[in-house]
C-alpha cells in the first residue's frame, strides 16, 4: 500500500469543509437575522443610503 497524496489531501479538505460548515452555520444564521432586523429598523426610521464623500487633496506643486 503506497501513500496517495491527492487522496489524502482531498480527505483533509473535506474534513475541514465539514468542520467549518458545522461550526459557522449558526453564526451565518445569526448574521442573516441581524441583517434582516437592521433592514427592518432602517425602514422604520426612513433611513436612506447615502453615498460616501471622497475628498482628494490637490497637489500644490507641479508634476514633473
Amino acid at each position: 500500500m503506497s501513500f496517495d497524496g491527492k487522496q489524502f489531501g482531498a480527505e483533509i479538505v473535506q474534513i475541514v469543509k465539514d468542520h467549518l460548515e458545522r461550526n459557522l452555520s449558526p453564526i451565518a444564521a445569526r448574521l442573516d437575522a441581524v441583517e434582516a432586523r437592521l433592514l427592518l429598523l432602517e425602514g422604520q426610521v426612513g433611513a436612506t443610503k447615502s453615498r460616501p464623500v471622497v475628498r482628494v487633496a490637490a497637489r500644490s506643486e507641479t508634476a514633473t
